[in-house]
């Protein structure tokens, strides 16, 4: 390929919560900084940007498909302290911490069945 691509980043992550709320406190126990907001296509929903990617958690209506096929990182200061958070909050672990070539990393379970790679190298 001689072209050079035009992709930068990421912009948008969008998730679809059974219960938005419950989702909300999650993710705001790993110390994302989520504000309620109401604009198309979700309406009500709760984002957080940071380095100009927004993170959205929608709450899914009864005729959309979950996004939990859907497996996303996010970057944590402590992946060990980040798990013991997964865990008091309700979430689970599907593998518990490890180096990789990306840094110490573990994947856990939200709450809706979302798999997320937690990143403890990229902060």
């Amino acid at each position: 390929m001689s072209e050079k691509s035009h992709f930068h980043s990421i912009g948008l992550l969008v998730i679809r919560s059974d219960n938005m709320e419950a989702a909300a406190r999650f993710y705001s126990a790993l110390g994302m900084l989520l504000e309620k907001h109401s604009h198309p296509p979700c309406g009500e929903h709760y984002s957080t940007v940071d380095d100009n990617c927004v993170f959205e958690i929608c709450q899914r209506k009864p005729e959309q498909p979950p996004t939990t096929a859907c497996f996303f990182g996010i970057n944590v200061e402590n992946v060990e302290v980040a798990v013991g958070t997964v865990l008091k909050s309700g979430g689970l672990v599907k593998r518990l911490p490890a180096n990789s070539e990306w840094g110490r990393t573990a994947i856990i379970t939200d709450l809706d069945g979302h798999s997320v790679m937690l990143i403890e190298n990229a902060i």
